[in-house]
């Protein structure tokens, strides 16, 4: 079960790190789906820095784990 929440994260966050805009404009459709591009970006870094917490603490659990 774990293995394939950890797997789903690393999906999400592969996805989440792609539609970074490099120069901080943000993706196209921003402004349909959120209120501004300030608002985009804030929402899409926190999405981004909470999947990375989640992969990092998913990966730790199953090496502990695979050990035992």
């Amino acid at each position: 079960m774990l293995n394939i929440i950890w797997l789903i994260t690393g999906i999400l966050l592969l996805f989440a790190i792609m539609i970074h805009n490099p120069k901080s404009q943000g993706f196209g459709t921003q402004n349909q789906i959120f209120g501004s591009t300030r608002s985009a970006e804030q929402t899409l870094n926190k999405a981004t820095w909470f999947l990375i917490l989640l992969f990092f603490i998913l990966t730790v659990v199953l090496s502990i784990n695979n050990e035992f």
